[in-house]
C-alpha cells in the first residue's frame, strides 16, 4: 500500500515553490534527501549532519531491520550554534522501497533493533522542525533534546506511528516546540525505569511563550505518560503550559497519567489513574477506566471497551489510517488508541436513485437516519456513469448521528494532490428552485455529529452546509466550485457554515484524500458557533487545475480555531476576514494566503490574541500582506511577504505607521497598539562574511522584544518591507533603568544571523513584536552595505 506522507511536509515544500513562481526570486531552505539502505549508510548519515544547519534535512529509510551496535545520536544544534537562528526542518521517515522512490505503511517496514543491549537514538535539536514517521524500535529508547529556549522559537516536532517496543520515549527542555504524537504505540522498558514510557520535563520562567504537548490516537502500554513544565522559580508555574490527550488507551498498573505544572484537556481516553498537579483538568469527556481488554498486539479484541469510543475530533485532524496502515474510522466512531479494528456498529442506509423523493432517494435516507437511533451511514450506489446528479428540492436536516459518504458511488475519485484537488465526485447535489441549503445539521443532542465526504454541491443560495449543533463534525473531500468531469457547479452563496451551538468541527484534515475544494462562494468557510474548529489542507479558490474564486474564502468569528496547511487564493475581496471580539486565540500557520484581489488577510472589530503565524506566506496579493483594522494585540511574527500591491503589514487604514509612544495598556480595538516598528541603521556581512550584522534601535514599553529579520531583493513602494525571506529572530531587551516620558524605553541594538550570507544589492527588513504579542508594520528597507567590511566598525584610522 503506498502511503500518504505527511502533508505539511509536502505542502512546506509545495509551498516554497509556489513562492518563487509568485515572486520569481523566493528562496526557501536548501533541501538535501538521503536515502539510507544500511545500518552503516545510517550512522554515517547521522555523524555527517552539519549541527546548526539551515537545511531541510530528510532521511528515507529502506525497509528491513537496521541492528544497532551502539548508540546512535545526532547533534543538529551544532557547537557553538546561535540559539535564536532559523534552522531548517529535520525529516526522518522509515518503509521505503529499492531506491527511496516509494514508500509503504506496513507496520514494522523500517525497525530499529536495539536487542544487544538498551539502545538510545538522541536528537538534539535547537530550532530545527522534527519529524518522525513510520519507523518500529525494538530495545531502542527515544530522546529529544533542546538547548535552550528564548521567545521567538516556535516550532513543531511531529511524531506520526511510531512503534517503539521495550523502550521509553523522552523530551528534555523542548518547551520551545509544539509536540504532536499521534497514531503511535509505546511499551515501557522491561525495567521500567521511573516507571515512565513517554517522558517530558523542561523548564520555564514566567512569560515564556506557551508549551504545548499533545497525544492522539495512540497506545501507551506498561509505564506512564510523566508531564512537567517546571519553573526556575518554584513559585511560578507557567500558566500557559497545555496538554492535549484525545483517543488515547493507557495501560499501566501503576499511575498512567501524571501532569505537573499544565492544563490538561482530557477527551475519549482509557485510563484509570490520573496525577494532576500545578494545573486544571480543563476538559474532562467521556473519559473512561474500564480494563481495555488489548492483544498481546495491542489491537484492541473487538468486546473491548475502547471500540467505537474514541472521537473523531483530534489536535492536527484525525488519521485516515491507524498505525497498522488500516482505516482509522469503521463504526460510529474511531476506536481509542493506536490500532482500529473491523468492528462496525453503524446501520446502513442506500441510495440508489438521483429522484427526489421517494424509495432510495437521498431524502428518504435522511428521514429513515433521523428516525432511528444510533449512527447511520448513507451510501451512495446510484447506477449509470458519473456524474450523477440530485436535484434537491428542499434542505435536508439532519438531527442524529450521520455519515453521508459519497466515495461509496463507484466511479468517485479522491484528491491526491498534496497542494490543490484533483478529485472527483461522482454524486452532484443540485438546488432545486428556492432551496437554499443542502445540508443542515441540528440535533438537541450536544455530542452528536455529522460525517460528510466526496460530494459536489451547486447553486446552493444559503448555506450548502450548515452546522447548527453538535461536535465532532468531519467535513472531508468535497467540491464547491470548477466542474465535475465536464459539469459546471453553479456557485453558491456559502459553503461550510458553522453556527450557533456547533464546534469542534474538523474541515479537511492531514490526508490530501480530505482535502476540500471550495470555490465559487461569496462565502467559502465560515467558522462561527463555539470554536474549536479546525480547517486543514483544503484548497479555497484555486484547485491547482481549475479556478474558482470566491469573494472571501475564509472568515472567522469564533475562538480558539486552527487553520493550518491551507492554499488559499483569488479571492475577489480578501482571502481570510477574522472578525469581532469573540475571534479571539486563533492560530493560522503554514498557510499559502496568495492572489486575493483585496487583502490577503483582514482583521478588524476588535479580534484579539490571534497568532498569525509561523510559516504563512502572503504574495501576490491586491492589497495588504495583512491589514489589522483594529484588534490588539494579534502576534503576526515568523511569517513570509512579497509581492502584495499594498503594504507587508498595516496597522490601521493610514499607509505606513509613524513611530510614535506606545502605550502601556491598549483595548481591542486599537491596531496592534500601533506597536513601533525597529529603525535599522547597519545591514552588513561581516569580516569574512560568517555572519550578517543588522544594527539599529527600538523604542517601546519595557519588555524582551521580538525580532524578525528579513531580506528583500527589493523595497515595497512605500520604502518599508516586504519581507520575502526570514533570515532569523532575535530577542531585544528594553530595559532602560530611567524611563522617560510616556514610559518608552530606546535601546540600540546590534543582532547577528551566523552562516547567513545576503547580496550587496539586497535589502534588509525587520518587524518587532511586543511581549504581549503586538506585531508592528514593517521596518524602512536597510540596503546592505559589503564595501570597506572590515573597517566598517569606525576603527579605520
Amino acid at each position: 500500500m503506498a502511503l500518504v506522507h505527511s502533508r505539511s511536509m509536502r505542502r512546506w515544500v509545495t509551498h516554497a515553490l509556489m513562492l518563487v513562481a509568485l515572486a520569481g526570486s523566493a528562496r526557501a531552505h536548501a533541501a538535501t534527501e538521503l536515502c539510507i539502505e544500511s545500518t552503516s549508510a545510517l550512522y554515517q548519515a547521522f555523524a555527517n549532519i552539519d549541527g546548526g544547519s539551515t537545511e531541510d534535512i530528510t532521511l528515507k529509510l529502506r525497509s528491513g531491520t537496521y541492528t544497532l551496535g551502539s548508540d546512535l545520536l545526532l547533534d543538529y544544534r551544532g557547537n557553538g550554534g546561535d540559539p535564536q537562528a532559523n534552522y531548517g526542518r529535520l525529516t526522518i521517515r522509515g518503509g521505503y522501497g529499492p531506491g527511496c522512490t516509494s514508500q509503504s505503511a506496513a507496520l514494522g517496514a523500517t525497525t530499529l533493533d536495539g536487542s544487544g543491549g538498551q539502545r538510545v537514538v538522541g536528537i538534539e535539536m535547537i530550532n530545527n522542525a522534527l519529524v518522525l514517521d513510520h519507523i518500529s524500535s525494538t530495545h531502542v529508547d527515544w530522546e529529544f533534546g533542546n538547548w535552550i529556549c528564548y521567545q521567538a522559537q516556535d516550532r513543531p516536532a511531529t511524531i506520526t506511528a511510531l512503534r517503539a517496543l521495550d523502550s521509553r520515549v523522552s523530551f528534555d527542555f523542548m518547551g520551545c516546540y509544539d509536540i504532536l504524537i499521534q497514531n503511535s504505540m509505546v511499551t515501557a522498558r522491561a525495567d521500567s525505569v521511573g516507571d515512565v514510557a513517554i517522558g517530558y520535563a523542561s523548564y520555564f520562567s514566567t512569560g515564556s511563550n506557551p508549551a504545548y504537548f499533545a497525544l492522539t490516537n495512540s497506545t501507551v502500554r506498561g509505564g506512564s505518560l510523566r508531564l512537567a513544565f517546571l519553573p526556575f522559580d518554584e513559585d511560578q508555574h507557567p500558566a500557559s503550559a497545555a496538554v492535549e490527550l484525545f483517543g488515547n488507551v493507557f495501560e499501566n498498573d501503576g499511575t498512567e497519567v501524571l501532569v505537573d505544572g499544565g492544563d490538561l484537556y482530557s477527551s475519549h481516553n482509557r485510563y484509570d489513574s490520573l496525577s494532576l498537579t500545578h494545573g486544571v483538568l480543563a476538559t474532562n469527556l467521556d473519559n473512561i477506566s474500564a480494563a481495555p481488554l488489548l492483544q498481546s498486539s495491542g489491537v484492541p479484541q473487538n468486546n473491548s471497551p475502547v471500540v467505537n469510543a474514541g472521537t473523531r475530533f483530534v489536535p492536527g485532524g484525525l488519521p485516515v489510517l491507524d498505525l497498522a496502515a488500516q482505516p482509522r474510522l469503521v463504526g460510529s466512531d474511531p476506536d481509542m488508541g493506536a490500532f482500529e479494528t473491523p468492528v462496525d456498529d453503524s446501520l446502513y442506509l442506500d441510495v440508489t436513485t438521483t429522484a427526489a423523493t421517494g424509495a432510495g432517494s437521498l431524502a428518504q435516507a435522511v428521514a429513515s437516519a433521523n428516525g432511528t437511533n444510533g449512527r447511520q451511514v448513507i451510501r451512495f450506489d446510484i447506477p449509470g456513469s458519473c456524474p450523477r446528479t440530485i436535484s434537491v428540492n428542499q434542505a435536508l436536516t439532519l438531527t442524529d448521528d450521520t455519515d453521508i459518504l459519497g466515495e461509496t458511488q463507484p466511479g468517485s475519485q479522491p484528491n491526491t494532490f498534496g497542494l490543490g484537488y484533483n478529485g472527483e465526485p461522482c454524486v452532484i447535489l443540485k438546488a432545486g428552485a428556492g432551496v437554499d441549503s443542502a445540508f443542515v445539521f441540528d440535533s438537541n443532542e450536544s455530542a452528536d455529529n455529522l460525517k460528510l465526504s466526496q460530494l459536489a454541491f451547486s447553486g446552493f443560495t444559503g448555506n450548502a452546509v450548515h452546522l447548527r449543533s453538535g461536535r465532532g463534525h468531519l467535513v472531508t473531500g468535497n467540491q464547491f466550485g470548477g466542474s465535475v468531469a465536464g459539469t459546471a457547479l453553479l456557485d453558491v452563496a456559502t459553503a461550510i457554515r458553522i453556527g450557533d451551538s456547533a464546534g469542534d468541527v474538523q474541515i479537511g484534515g492531514p490526508d490530501p484524500a480530505q482535502t476540500n475544494f471550495v470555490g465559487g462562494a461569496s462565502l467559502g468557510i465560515v467558522l462561527g458557533g463555539n470554536g474549536d474548529n479546525s480547517v486543514i489542507g483544503n484548497a479555497l479558490g484555486d484547485a491547482g487545475l481549475q479556478n474558482a474564486p470566491n469573494a472571501a474564502a475564509l472568515v472567522v468569528y469564533s475562538d480558539h480555531n486552527q487553520v493550518q496547511d491551507n492554499w488559499i487564493s483569488r479571492s475577489s475581496a480578501i482571502n481570510i476576514l477574522v472578525t469581532g471580539e469573540d475571534a479571539h486565540h486563533n492560530t493560522f500557520r503554514d498557510n499559502l494566503v496568495i492572489r486575493s484581489d483585496g487583502a490577503g488577510m483582514l482583521i478588524d472589530g476588535g479580534a484579539h490574541h490571534n497568532r498569525v503565524g509561523p510559516e504563512n506566506s502572503f504574495a501576490s496579493n491586491g492589497g495588504d500582506g495583512i491589514y489589522l483594522h483594529s484588534g490588539s494585540p494579534n502576534d503576526l511574527s515568523g511569517n513570509q511577504y512579497s509581492g502584495n500591491d499594498g503594504l507587508a503589514i498595516d496597522l490601521g487604514d493610514n499607509g505606513v505607521t509613524p513611530n510614535d509612544p506606545d502605550p502601556v495598556l491598549d483595548g481591542f480595538v486599537t491596531p496592534n497598539r500601533n506597536q513601533n516598528y525597529p529603525v535599522l541603521t547597519r545591514a552588513q556581512p561581516s569580516p569574512g562574511f560568517a555572519f550578517f550584522v543588522l544594527e539599529g534601535t527600538l523604542s517601546s514599553t519595557l519588555g524582551t522584544y521580538r525580532i524578525d529579520i528579513y531580506r528583500n531583493h527589493g523595497c515595497n513602494a512605500s520604502g518599508h518591507g516586504e519581507g520575502l525571506t526570514l533570515l532569523g529572530s532575535r530577542s531585544v531587551d528594553l530595559d532602560c533603568a530611567i524611563v522617560p516620558q510616556n514610559d518608552q524605553c530606546t535601546k540600540a541594538f546590534s543582532l547577528l544571523v551566523p552562516g547567513i550570507v545576503v547580496p550587496g544589492d539586497d535589502q534588509i527588513t525587520a518587524t518587532a513584536t511586543s511581549p504581549s504579542g503586538h506585531t508592528s508594520e514593517f521596518s524602512a528597507c536597510r540596503a546592505v552595505t559589503t564595501s570597506d567590511v572590515i573597517f566598517a566598525d569606525g576603527f579605520d584610522g
